[in-house]
């Protein structure tokens, strides 16, 4: 139920508003939230019932921007009364989410991506990296062009809230509120042990039966990690991972644990949150 992406995706919940006019259920409006977004689509969490080729009009509550989008397919079974919906939007001009997406990273190469935030004037980009711009942003920043500056600038990663508790975020990102003390755009306002970081890094996960497989982080904090496998986990197995990983060097051996499990339809595919065991005894 997955249409090709042209650009590479993220989990980043962003409060949306859902609008129907008629569709297969009848017209509705429901404000909810973003699972995962791409420059032309998104996954969306829905309480109402929806069915493929329905019309949504969704509108960006960070910025207002609004666009028509088509219902691709479900992604996800009911659960607590919410479904996952893959949408895809139906003016290719319209960037709603104002974030500049890398191409798709190669699951199986040393590719990194991250998403980063110009520090004078706000733009987001997710972008593809290099060994040595990782290693710059790790010690502070790193300089890049900036289209909308027009010239070079500092960027550092972007602090955005990524939901990996049990696939979803706890509840629905909270709206702007004008009268509350201002937050960045995006601010998420659950308070969370570590913070983390929307950051594609190539990683080995090996399961205690010894088998094993090379993907990309969707997201890194102090704590843990998600990740997308096509390996068959259960929540509380321990696991060893490699991350950072790179093929024939010294990579850095960590356990972690199974947390929770998102499935997809697409793909026979899971998104796992990690937790890092020795995280957890200092």
């Amino acid at each position: 139920m997955e249409e090709k992406r042209n650009t590479e995706r993220m989990l980043l919940a962003i409060p949306i508003r859902v609008t129907a006019f008629g569709g297969s259920e009848g017209g509705f409006s429901e404000e909810t939230y973003t699972v995962e977004i791409n420059r032309d689509g998104a996954r969306i969490a829905l309480k109402h019932r929806v069915d493929p080729d329905d019309t949504l009009r969704i509108v960006n509550l960070e910025n207002l921007r609004e666009a028509d989008f088509r219902v691709v397919g479900q992604n996800r079974l009911e659960e607590n009364g919410i479904s996952d919906w893959g949408v895809v939007c139906l003016d290719a001009d319209r960037n709603l989410w104002n974030i500049k997406f890398s191409a798709p990273l190669n699951a199986h190469t040393n590719e990194a991506g991250a998403l980063l935030k110009c520090e004078d004037c706000g733009a987001e980009s997710l972008c593809a990296l290099r060994d040595w711009e990782v290693k710059s942003l790790e010690a502070g920043s790193l300089q890049r062009l900036c289209e909308k500056c027009g010239e070079p600038t500092n960027w550092q990663y972007a602090d955005r809230h990524i939901g990996i508790e049990n696939g979803r975020p706890p509840e629905p990102p909270p709206k702007p509120d004008p009268s509350a003390a201002k937050l960045p755009p995006g601010t998420w306002a659950h308070k969370r042990a570590h913070k983390r970081l929307a950051m594609k890094l190539p990683i080995l996960v090996r399961d205690k039966e010894g088998a094993h497989e090379v993907s990309k982080t969707e997201c890194l904090s102090r704590g843990g990690l998600a990740v997308s496998l096509g390996m068959k986990l259960e929540v509380g197995d321990i696991i060893t991972v490699y991350c950072p990983y790179c093929e024939g060097g010294q990579n850095l051996e960590q356990k972690a644990e199974v947390r929770s499990r998102l499935t997809f339809f697409h793909g026979e595919r899971w998104i796992y949150g990690l937790s890092y065991i020795a995280a957890e005894k200092t």
